[in-house]
């Protein structure tokens, strides 16, 4: 594997999570992706990196209710964070 792949192999548990920081912005983190182009090693996002992502995302597929799915996304993983 390239040495310029980071992050993790095995997914974080709950707690592992909660001690880590956003590996884009450095807040704490609370979610985690996996990249298969990063050789699907799992990094951690805090809330609102989450939410970009994911809206990012259904951008991409241009899925017809994207901007509702986003919305609701954001309202219960902001709202979780509370």
């Amino acid at each position: 594997m390239a040495s310029n792949v980071v992050g993790r192999r095995k997914p974080y548990t709950a707690i592992g999570i909660r001690r880590l920081s956003c590996y884009r912005c450095e807040l704490p983190a609370a979610t985690q992706w996996q990249c298969c182009a990063n050789g699907n090693r799992w990094l951690p996002l805090c809330r609102g990196c989450d939410v970009a992502l994911n809206e990012l995302a259904l951008r991409f597929f241009r899925l017809p209710q994207g901007r509702k799915l986003i919305r609701q996304y954001r309202n219960r993983i902001l709202k979780e964070g509370e």
